[in-house]
């Protein structure tokens, strides 16, 4: 067969978009005669159809070297390189195409669309730098089409990525560009960033260093780093506060945590979480609560953030609701002992929260010693003794009644220490009479 035949059939399979079978062809037709530049070029576009600009540009060039005059070359070499986003050296293709033929309207649109691509990058990379997303993806949204193989496109839809809390994606495309440019210190710190919101806080610090070590005047991976190690610092002042017993401190620090990035919702979950135990121990359950609600809606899946609640609940005396959070812990782990024998105590706790509540009843801590009981039950008995009510109305004195009986009652379990173990394990007045159930 001949050159000529080799190329129509590579224009027939090109047509089709068999591209690698035009390629074949245009090999076969190059073999049989090298010197014409239409082969190359023909091959070229064939290559880039495959997405193998690299070898498609060394067609072109070949083209262009054997015919300096071969316009068409020059063009799809500067699309290959504009498919890089290598814009400068694209720039430079049409140039040398225009020299050529001043009046080529293809060149000239190219250009045109070439620096429209080089401010829309610019802008993107501005706004990227100024963590403000939205913008920035309608202007990387304008070039993707353009270039969406180049490494600073890709890079740039990492960043996105990150905006738009995607972080694992984020980190595979940089780690993925890595691997052909390790010491790239823009892509090192955007994989930090991404582990950093992701939830790997030490491994993000060790990228920010490496961007830095690779360019010490980074601004955003400096920047970040800063920020992270305040972070930390203010986070293990909070820790140490509260294992010392200093709830107001141990509050203070979460809270100037917290104010420092609010975007990092993984990092704030925990802090939210580790301030609602500070206020837990300082008795603020509402607030706690608050606090737990907050951890929840930047984490949903996050289960100490979920029995914790449930603590807040079970002080608060919301048993229902207590019992629905250790459920709901159950659920995300099965296997947990811990969660089952928590979800048991609630439960309890509901069952107790349907009997008399002796404790109420004489207004004493849980935890009262038997000098304060007794003190109690006088207060109380002496308050709603019917002498006292003597003047009442009759709804009055039936209600005081009542609760006198209540209170002695109250007072006959909780001074004989067999019957309050047994009212504190869980059983009913019945219950305890009778000397059946748990001892």
């Amino acid at each position: 067969m001949a050159a000529l035949q080799f190329k129509e059939l590579g224009n027939a399979k090109f047509k089709e978009g068999k591209y690698q079978d035009a390629v074949d062809a245009y090999t076969q037709a190059i073999a049989t005669d090298e010197t014409q530049v239409a082969f190359y070029g023909n091959r070229a576009a064939a290559l880039m159809g495959l997405k193998k600009f690299d070898d498609a540009l060394a067609d072109c060039k070949k083209a262009n070297s054997i015919d300096p005059k071969f316009a068409r070359a020059y063009i799809r070499a500067a699309k290959c390189y504009s498919q890089r986003g290598m814009i400068a050296e694209a720039k430079k293709q049409l140039n040398e195409c225009l020299n050529v033929d001043a009046n080529c309207a293809e060149a000239t649109k190219e250009m045109t669309t070439l620096i429209a691509i080089e401010d829309d990058l610019k802008k993107a990379q501005e706004l990227l730098n100024k963590d403000d997303y939205d913008r920035a993806g309608y202007f990387v949204d304008r070039v993707s089409p353009h270039c969406p193989d180049a490494p600073e496109v890709l890079v740039m839809r990492a960043d996105l990525l990150i905006g738009r809390g995607k972080y694992d994606d984020a980190a595979s495309i940089c780690w993925a560009l890595l691997a052909k440019d390790r010491h790239n210190p823009d892509l090192m710190y955007l994989r930090g960033k991404a582990l950093l919101y992701g939830g790997s806080t030490d491994q993000a610090i060790k990228h920010f260093q490496e961007a830095l070590r690779a360019d010490p005047d980074h601004t955003r991976a400096r920047e970040s780093f800063k920020l992270v190690k305040a972070m930390e610092k203010a986070k293990t002042a909070g820790n140490d506060a509260f294992k010392e017993g200093d709830c107001e401190t141990a509050i203070q620090a979460y809270t100037d945590c917290l104010a420092m990035d609010p975007r990092n919702t993984t990092y704030n979950a925990t802090i939210y979480c580790n301030r609602a135990a500070a206020k837990m121990k300082d008795k603020q359950y509402i607030s706690a609560l608050e606090d737990c609600d907050a951890a929840l809606e930047l984490s949903a899946t996050y289960t100490k953030a979920v029995t914790r609640k449930g603590d807040c609940l079970l002080q608060l005396e919301r048993f229902e609701d207590a019992v629905r959070e250790f459920e709901k812990a159950t659920q995300m782990e099965p296997d947990s002992n811990d969660f089952r024998k928590r979800l048991n105590n609630a439960k309890l706790e509901l069952k107790k929260s349907l009997r008399k509540n002796y404790y109420k009843i004489l207004d004493v801590a849980k935890d009262a010693d038997d000098t304060d009981i007794k003190k109690a039950y006088k207060r109380a008995a002496l308050k709603y003794h019917p002498d006292k009510w003597g003047q009442a109305t009759e709804e009055e004195i039936e209600r005081a009644e009542k609760t006198f009986k209540d209170i002695g009652e109250a007072y006959s379990l909780l001074s004989d220490p067999m019957k309050r173990r047994r009212y504190d394990a869980g059983q009913d007045l019945e219950e305890i009479e009778q000397g059946g159930g748990r001892g």
